[in-house]
C-alpha cells in the first residue's frame, strides 16, 4: 500500500505531499490542475522514464519520494532481492527517483531503501507494488505475465502454479547435472583407463618403501666385490691371522702389563683397558670373518639389482621423485578411481531421476492447462457480465490457452495465454495490448478484478482513464465497482465524475493557482463539508443549493453501498 508521496518539481507540482489511505482514494479537480501529473510522478517512481521536460521550468532537479507499506508479499521480496536489495523486516519500503538537468540533457537516480539501484531494477520492484491504468507503461493487463496472472488468480490456481515452478526448477537442475555428467562421460572413461593402466603398472612392480636404498648399496658393493673381499681379508689378516697380528701384540702387552703390575698396582687399570681391547678387537675379527664367509660374489645377482633399480627408477620418473611419492599417487590414482566409478552411478541415477521429474512436471502442468482452460470460460463469462454494466456490452472479450511455441515448457506452465478483445460487434478478436484504448484497458481491467473476485496480490490500483467517455449511471456503476474493489486492495483513481468521486474513502482535491508570474498546483484532503462543495463543482456550481444537495445525496447513496459492498 502506498502511504505517503511527495513530489518536487515535477511541471507544475512546485511541493506537494500526500498521504492516502487503505480503500478508494480519489483525485479531483479542473481539466489541467496536476492530477494525471501525480499519476505520471507515481509512473517514475515505478520505473517510467523520465526526461528533462519534466523538471519545473527554472529548477535544476525532480524529485518524487513515496513509502510503501508491503507487510509479507513474496513478490516485492523477489524483486528486491534481485535488485541486491534485502527487504526490511517490517516491511516499509521507501523509494526516490531524480531526475537532474545537466546542459540540456537529463541523468536520473533511483534510490530503493537507501540503496541505488537500476531502472531495469526500479520496474521490476514498482511491478509488484503497483499496477497502472491508463496512458501508462505498468499496465500488467497488457503483458503476457499480467494477463497469466489474471486469469490464474480467478481460478485460483496460483498454488498448483507454484508447484509446477517448484518440479521445473527441479527439473532443470537435473538435467544441468545430467548433461555436465554426459558431457564428462568420455573424458571419464578416457581417465579411468588411464588411471587403471597406472594402478596396474605400479602394482605389478610392487614397490617398497625404501627399498630403492637398499639396493643401490648392494649394487655398489656388487660391483666392487674383488676389492671389497680383499680388503675384508687383509683386514682379518691383520687383526688376528698375521705373526704380527694385531691380537699377537694384544698378547704380549698384555703379558707385559701384568707383570708390570706385580711391582706396581696402579697398572691394574692399564691391564683392564688392554683386556677390554682385546674383546672389541676379538669381535671386529669374527665380524670379518662372517663378513667373508657370506662375501662369495654372484655376477647373476648383480644383473637382478640392475634391473630392479630400473624398473624403480622408471617409476619414479613418471609417478614422483621418490618411492614414497609413486606410493601416494598410487593411493591417490585409486581413489580417483573409485570416485569415477560412483560418476557413473550418479549418472544412472540422475537419470532415472530426471526421468521422474520430468513427467511430474507434464502431469502437473497438465493439470494446470486443464485449470486455466476452465477457469477461462468462467472468467469470460464474468468479464462479459461486467463489461454491460460499464458501457462496454458490445466488447467480446476471450482468453486463449494455447500450447507454447514449439512445445516449451516454462517455469508457469505450458500454456501461452494472451486475452484477446473485440472492442465493437462484428469485429474480429485481435490483442487486448493492439486493440484497447487507456479508457477502455481502464475499464477492462476493473471488469477483471472484479470478475476475480477474491484474488488480491496486495499492489496498489491506480486507475487514470476510467471514466473516459462515460457518465450518469454508467459512472455510479463504474464507482460501485471501484468502491467494492477498493475493500480488497487500495486504489487511486482520477476522476472528473461525480458521482466516482462520491464513493471515495478519501477524497483529494487538486488546484491550480497563479500568483501573478508562476504557476503551482495544490493538492489538499478534503473533509466531508468539502466534499460536498467538491462534488457539486463538478456537478455544475459550487454555489447553487440544488447542486450542493444532490451532492449530498450522491455521497450519501455512495455511503450506503459501500456499506453493501462491504
Amino acid at each position: 500500500m502506498l502511504s505517503f508521496l511527495k513530489i518536487s518539481n515535477l511541471a507544475i507540482l512546485e511541493e506537494v505531499a500526500i498521504e492516502p489511505g487503505p480503500g478508494l482514494n480519489v483525485l479531483t479537480g479542473e481539466t489541467g490542475a496536476g492530477k494525471s501529473i501525480i499519476v505520471d510522478a507515481i509512473g517514475l517512481l515505478l520505473g517510467e522514464r523520465g526526461g528533462a521536460e519534466l523538471i519545473r521550468t527554472g529548477c535544476d532537479r525532480m524529485v518524487v519520494e513515496a513509502q510503501f507499506d508491503v507487510p509479507r508479499s513474496p513478490e516485492v521480496d523477489q524483486a528486491l532481492r534481485a535488485a541486491g536489495i534485502e527487504p526490511a523486516a517490517g516491511g516499509e519500503l521507501v523509494i526516490r527517483r531524480e531526475v537532474l538537468a545537466q546542459q540540456g540533457a537529463a541523468r536520473g537516480r533511483a534510490v530503493v531503501s537507501g540503496q541505488l539501484t537500476t531502472l531495469s531494477a526500479l520496474k521490476e520492484i514498482g511491478g509488484a507494488l503497483a499496477d497502472l491504468h491508463g496512458q501508462h507503461q505498468h499496465q500488467s493487463l497488457l503483458g503476457a505475465a499480467g494477463q497469466r496472472d489474471a486469469l490464474d488468480g480467478s481460478c485460483g490456481a496460483f498454488e498448483l502454479r507454484e508447484e509446477v515452478r517448484a518440479l521445473h526448477r527441479a527439473t532443470r537442475a537435473l538435467r544441468t547435472e545430467h548433461e555436465q555428467l554426459t558431457t564428462r562421460e568420455s573424458e571419464r572413461a578416457r581417465r579411468e583407463e588411464t588411471l587403471r593402466r597406472e594402478v596396474a603398472e605400479i602394482d605389478a612392480a610392487n614397490p617398497i618403501l625404501g627399498e630403492d636404498e637398499e639396493l643401490a648399496r648392494d649394487e655398489t658393493l656388487l660391483r666392487h666385490a674383488v676389492e671389497v673381499s680383499r680388503l675384508a681379508g687383509q683386514a682379518f689378516s691383520h687383526l688376528s691371522e698375521d705373526d704380527d697380528s694385531v691380537m699377537t701384540r694384544l698378547g704380549s702387552a698384555t703379558d707385559d702389563v701384568t707383570k708390570l703390575a706385580s711391582f706396581d698396582p696402579q697398572a691394574a687399570s692399564i691391564l683392564a683397558a688392554l683386556a677390554e681391547a682385546r674383546v672389541v678387537v676379538s669381535e671386529a675379527a669374527r665380524e670379518l670373518g662372517r663378513y667373508l664367509d657370506a662375501g662369495e660374489f654372484d655376477p647373476g645377482r648383480l644383473d637382478q639389482v640392475g634391473a630392479r633399480l630400473a624398473a624403480l627408477d622408471r617409476l619414479r620418473r613418471k609417478y614422483g621423485a621418490t618411492l614414497a611419492d609413486v606410493l601416494e599417487y598410487r593411493t591417490n590414482a585409486a581413489a580417483e578411481l573409485l570416485s569415477l566409478g560412483g560418476v557413473a552411478a550418479r549418472l544412472a541415477e540422475i537419470s532415472d531421476a530426471l526421468e521422474r521429474a520430468h513427467q511430474d512436471y507434464l502431469n502437473r502442468a497438465g493439470e494446470l492447462t486443464a485449470m486455466r482452460r476452465k477457469g477461462a470460460l468462467k472468467l469470460e463469462k464474468a468479464v462479459a457480465a461486467e463489461l454491460k454494466t460499464l458501457a462496454m456490452e458490445g466488447t467480446r472479450v476471450a482468453i486463449s490457452v494455447m500450447p507454447l511455441a514449439d512445445g516449451g515448457q516454462g517455469p508457469l506452465g505450458i500454456d501461452q495465454i494472451e486475452f484477446l478483445i473485440a472492442p465493437n460487434k462484428g469485429e474480429e478478436l485481435r490483442p487486448l495490448a493492439r486493440i484497447a484504448s487507456g479508457g477502455e484497458l481502464s475499464r477492462l481491467m476493473l471488469a477483471v478484478r472484479n470478475a476475480a473476485e477474491g484474488r488480491e496480490d496486495g499492489r496498489t490500483l491506480v486507475f487514470d482513464e476510467v471514466d473516459s467517455g462515460i457518465g450518469g449511471t454508467v459512472a455510479e456503476a463504474v464507482g460501485r465497482r471501484l468502491a467494492r474493489l477498493a475493500r480488497r486492495q487500495q486504489i487511486l483513481c482520477v476522476t472528473h465524475l461525480p458521482q466516482i468521486a462520491s464513493f471515495a474513502d478519501r477524497h483529494f482535491s487538486v488546484v491550480k493557482r497563479t500568483d501573478g508570474s508562476r504557476t503551482r498546483a495544490e493538492v489538499s484532503l478534503l473533509d466531508e463539508p468539502g466534499r460536498v462543495a467538491e462534488l457539486a463543482r463538478m456537478l455544475g456550481s459550487s454555489e447553487e443549493k440544488t447542486a450542493r444537495q444532490h451532492a449530498a445525496a450522491l455521497v450519501d447513496r455512495a455511503h450506503r453501498a459501500g456499506k453493501g459492498a462491504r
